[in-house]
Formats: structure tokens, sequence, C-alpha cells
């Protein structure tokens, strides 16, 4: 298999986890990403399932990522855009016919870490393949180069997700610890996997600098 073939294979493969993370979220509701949780909320209000919402939000989105940053548009893009709703879901939708009942708080927790490790996982894979940013995830690049880079990456990315929480809480969306857990631990799981598992597969050439 090419080094093309691998990387496109990591990037539908990691989108894949990253919609089954958000539907273990959902299951184990103590709450989800900034983004799943703001579409949860505005979704539930308008009563229209998350896949099909996200998908047009996505959308909305994606207009503006065309008009100010069509650069970072790419195959990855489209994927991330109609995958993870519709795959979160599919992964509610096959929990609740197998009809369990109620699951307890330590269950929850053991589903809100797994969660979050499949989905450091997916979100690894998707940025290490590097075939394109999701809209969301392009929104505090586009707010830096808007405001030609006096706002730090880290600090705009801050701005968009607890903007995304705050619009999700007044939805009615779970806000709870899993918010927290996610936001905190994300970021330092997806650099060690990034070096140390998908790297190497997918950008050798980083190796050899």
């Amino acid at each position: 298999m090419s080094l093309s073939q691998k990387r496109i294979m990591g990037m539908l493969f990691g989108n894949l986890l990253l919609g089954m993370a958000i539907g273990v979220l959902r299951i184990a509701e103590l709450g989800t990403d900034p983004f799943a949780t703001m579409n949860l909320g505005v979704s539930a209000t308008l009563g229209l399932s998350f896949g099909f919402y996200s998908v047009l939000f996505n959308l909305l989105l994606f207009v503006f990522l065309f008009i100010n940053s069509r650069e970072l548009i790419g195959f990855g893009t489209f994927i991330n855009m109609f995958l993870l709703g519709y795959t979160a879901d599919f992964i509610v939708y096959f929990f609740q016919t197998m009809d369990v009942g109620e699951i307890g708080l330590g269950i929850r927790f053991i589903l809100l870490f797994v969660g979050v490790f499949i989905s450091s996982t997916g979100l690894s894979l998707y940025v290490t393949a590097n075939l394109g940013v999701s809209p969301y995830d392009a929104l505090p690049l586009m707010m830096q180069e808007m405001t030609n880079n006096r706002i730090p990456f880290g600090i705009a990315r801050l701005i968009v997700d607890a903007t995304a929480v705050l619009i999700g809480f007044f939805f009615g969306a779970v806000v709870g610890v899993g918010t927290l857990v996610v936001a905190v631990s994300l970021g330092p799981l997806v650099s060690v996997f990034n070096k140390y598992w998908f790297e190497p597969i997918l950008k050798p050439e980083t190796l050899k600098k």
C-alpha cells in the first residue's frame, strides 16, 4: 500500500472512530466535545436528528471556510462533514436496540474514558493524514487569519470551544465532567499518539529530519 493510500485509509478510519466516540460519549451522558455539545442541544430543540443537523450546520460553516480559507479544504473535510454525525447516531441507535436499561455511574465513567481514548485515536489519525480540515476545526484558524495572527491559536480555539459549549448548554445539552475531561485530555493524548503511533506510518518523512 502506497503512502497516499495509507493516508486516505487513516483519514477514513480516523473519522469513523471520531463518530463512534461521539456516540459512546452520548451514551455515557456525562458530556461530549464542544462541537457535539452544541449540535446536540440545538438539534434536540429543533426536533432534528443529531446526524442530520450536524450536516446542515457543517454545510453552513463550509461556506465560510470556502470563502475565507479554501486552502484548508480537502477530501477529509467532506468525509468529516457527512460521516461523524450519522456514525454517532448509529452507535446510539444500536445501543438502544440492546435494551440494557439504565446504566450505572461506574459504567458511564468507563464509557467516558473509552470514548476519550477512541476520540483521541481517531483525531490523531485524521490530523496526521492531513487531507483537509473540518469546518469547525478551521474556525480558530480563520479567526487567526482575520485578526492578522493577533490572536494566538490556543486562545482562538478556546473562544470557539467555549462559545460552542455555552450554546449547547443554553439549548439544554449535557455539560458535565465529560466535557471537561474531553477538553483537558484530548490534546495531550493526540500529541502522544501522533508521535509514537501514526506519524511513523503516515508521515515517515518527519522521522528523517
